[in-house]
């Protein structure tokens, strides 16, 4: 065996001293494999989910502490004022997805936050 059978496919088939057969398994083995296959995904996507409700959660946090700086160093003028008042009860509800235990009411409190963010952002870049 030399190096250019190593690197030109020579793993592709299988050799003369390794198991030519699957190991069989039994139809009770293959259902447990299955369900746990998805509980693990299960517990994947339930970890996915809760991660982005938190980071848009901080998002329009972030945002709503960002319009208070602004109005505290005094950038808000009577134009602008009513955006940064959107923007910092989008973090309000932000914030409330943590209070919010159920998860269809959650959704729909990060749903209005997000869309307080968005409308106050903008608004507030239109209007200055």
């Amino acid at each position: 065996m030399t190096v250019v059978d190593i690197f030109c496919g020579m793993g592709r088939g299988r050799g003369a001293g390794s198991r030519s057969k699957r190991r069989q398994v039994t139809e009770r083995e293959r259902a447990a494999a299955v369900e746990d296959y998805r509980e693990s995904v299960g517990r994947l996507q339930h970890t996915a989910y809760r991660n982005m409700r938190q980071t848009v959660a901080y998002a329009t946090i972030f945002v709503a502490i960002i319009a208070m700086w602004m109005l505290f160093i005094g950038q808000a003028t009577p134009a602008t004022f009513p955006w940064y008042a959107v923007a910092i009860l989008s973090g309000a509800f932000g914030l409330a997805t943590y209070f919010v235990r159920q998860p269809r009411p959650r959704l729909y409190v990060l749903a209005v936050a997000v869309v307080l963010a968005v409308v106050g952002v903008t608004g507030m870049f239109l209007t200055s």
